[in-house]
């Protein structure tokens, strides 16, 4: 049984905006399995991916499902994340965020809005270990004043020590006051601009450029850590042409995530980071391609900033070498040349059956003098998309569906399943 949000009144209150008296409501942003959403990855300082579904039991008045973040860190540091729900954006006019903390060692909890451009004041809260809290905040103890259009909601852990293994615990998050008319203007200090009328601009970066400003995130990404030491470095380059060395295990693990007939959402958009990850981190040297990582987190950036209806479709076309054994003891081994061809989306989930794919160069991964050429397929519908251009997408239903990508580049041929749900 869906369990009903505690503490939300069943009538919504009046609010006045501009003079007027205009009617709003309580909003749930989650409290049960069915609002699950995904942190933004941009910007996330938490160590693991939330789980947004889990069952620890009864925790003193949280009752599962709820959502559990927890990691450990070998510094004293934030933990930082905004979380993107189902049902945002919404626009707000005063009232309370409401949501129940709990945290398995004592520590300062910080929760706080983002909208379109701005973010608001953070709000502190200090847990007691073990102990819910059932937190009401007032959005002027978040510096807003008037209305506002909440994107994210924003949580976070401040001090936490290092080397000690630590569980958040969020449930029952809510708005008290929603109004209708989300994306219009507003008299706050920050307007959130709808998805319809957000347009999109392309870029006129050179694929093969391993430059890339920062275009919606405040500054650039830093690149992956090297796998190998100068010294390694050193030793391999005598020994191999290509630009990165992966181990044969590494490489079959790409291959199989690109050809993988079935995968879910969230393993989907993160197959293209994650194949990007265990090539670009055996570089060979430096400044080989763009940053994959900022890339990625750009992309997500994009999809965010339209209310997840215009979808940067991310793209790889980069040559490999990884080392395999040679004989069946594999104490010899050989270096065998390959190719990585993928493709990828930024996100889990869209929002409605008709979304906005953009090829835009910035989010390629080449050393190719030449774009892949695209072709999209959707319910058996397959139709061609050239660099800086968007094609209209349309869903069947809602749910988890299946996007077919069929890439070709220098006599390469690859099709690969991407996977999304449908909001």
């Amino acid at each position: 049984m869906i369990r009903m949000f505690k503490g939300v009144a069943l009538l919504g209150t009046l609010c006045v905006l501009n003079g007027f008296a205009e009617e709003c409501k309580d909003v749930v942003l989650y409290s049960d399995s069915n609002d699950k959403g995904q942190m933004i990855e941009s910007g996330r300082t938490f160590p693991e991916q939330p789980e947004w579904t889990a069952n620890w039991g009864n925790l003193d008045g949280m009752m599962a499902p709820y959502i559990r973040l927890s990691g450990i860190k070998n510094e004293q540091g934030d933990w930082k994340g905004l979380l993107s729900f189902p049902s945002l954006p919404l626009h707000v006019d005063g009232g309370v965020l409401r949501l129940k903390v709990r945290s398995t060692q004592n520590v300062k909890f910080g929760a706080w809005l983002k909208g379109r451009t701005s973010e608001s004041e953070i709000y502190y809260a200090n847990l007691a270990a073990n102990k819910t809290v059932s937190l009401e905040i007032p959005f002027a103890s978040l510096g807003v004043t008037g209305t506002f259009d909440v994107v994210n909601v924003g949580i976070g852990l401040f001090q936490v020590p290092q080397n000690q293994y630590m569980t958040l615990f969020i449930d029952d998050v809510g708005f008290s006051c929603v109004k209708d008319d989300v994306g219009s203007s507003s008299s706050s200090s920050v307007a959130l601009e709808s998805s319809d009328s957000w347009k999109y601009v392309f870029s006129n970066v050179e694929a093969w450029s391993t430059n890339r400003d920062a275009r919606m995130l405040p500054a650039k990404e830093s690149e992956f850590s090297a796998a190998y030491t100068t010294q390694e470095r050193n030793e391999l380059i005598s020994k191999t042409d290509g630009d990165f060395l992966v181990g044969e295990l590494e490489h079959l693990k790409i291959v199989n995530s690109v050809h993988a007939t079935e995968m879910t959402a969230k393993k989907s958009r993160l197959t293209w980071y994650d194949n990007l990850y265990t090539v670009v981190r055996n570089r060979l040297s430096e400044n080989v391609v763009a940053n994959p990582k900022q890339l990625y987190y750009e992309a997500e950036a994009v999809a965010a900033n339209s209310d997840y209806t215009v979808i940067p479709l991310l793209l790889a076309d980069l040559d490999y070498v990884y080392s395999a054994c040679a004989d069946s003891t594999c104490r010899s081994t050989q270096n065998v040349n390959a190719h990585l061809f993928t493709a990828g989306l930024p996100t889990s989930f869209v929002r409605g059956s008709k979304i906005s794919l953009v090829y835009d160069p910035y989010f390629v991964v080449t050393k190719q003098k030449s774009l892949p050429s695209v072709s999209i397929c959707v319910s058996g519908l397959c139709k061609t998309i050239s660099p800086k251009e968007r094609l209209e997408l349309e869903f069947p239903s809602s749910g988890l569906q299946t996007i077919a990508v069929k890439m070709s580049s220098g006599g390469r041929n690859e099709e690969q399943k991407l996977f999304v749900e449908v909001k």
